[in-house]
């Protein structure tokens, strides 16, 4: 596949994703703002928002991992990184994004179980919405996870000239 097409497909993937983030906070804040409101000011508030919350705040932060991805910013343990060569690092790096891209592509397996599992067995949750709808966020979270890990391997393993990090001025310019 071509690099530039790959590149461009990568920037859709951030563009969606960080306008889903910024609306899921933009919720987030608002709706928290106004339930804060009410129980100050009329002694209660409203028996939805608090369950809604939770749900985007789970949803939220499974994009927010799937966007740390993308952009090589996720949680990782560089334990001999910075101890062994420039070449050997690079063999380390491509290593460990296959390694993970195969354990996401696990999770995503185990997600897509889970909610098929709740698709069988769970009721109706927030607004009268089936369970499952809600829990959907698991594979759509490890497939985009997955996705990226294994975009990762063919743009550049290190994150060093990564589409996301160059876009923030944070990569090296190829």
């Amino acid at each position: 596949m071509n690099r530039s097409i790959l590149y461009r497909i990568t920037h859709w993937f951030i563009r969606i994703e960080e306008l889903l983030l910024c609306v899921i906070l933009l919720l987030l804040i608002v709706l928290s703002s106004y339930q804060i409101g009410l129980r100050w000011f009329a002694s209660g508030g409203l028996l939805w928002i608090d369950p809604l919350l939770r749900n985007l705040v789970l949803w939220g932060g499974l994009l927010g991992a799937a966007l740390a991805t993308l952009s090589g910013k996720h949680i990782a343990l560089d334990l001999v990184g910075y101890l062994v060569s420039d070449r050997l690092k690079q063999i380390l790096d491509l290593t460990t994004t296959l390694f993970s891209a195969v354990v996401s592509a696990l999770l995503l397996r185990a997600a897509w179980r889970f909610v098929q599992s709740e698709m069988e067995f769970g009721g109706p949750a927030l607004f009268g919405i089936q369970s499952w709808v809600w829990f959907l966020i698991f594979p759509i979270t490890f497939a985009l996870i997955t996705l990226h890990f294994i975009t990762n391997l063919f743009l550049d393993p290190s994150g060093k000239k990564h589409p996301a990090n160059l876009r923030y001025g944070k990569g090296e310019q190829t």
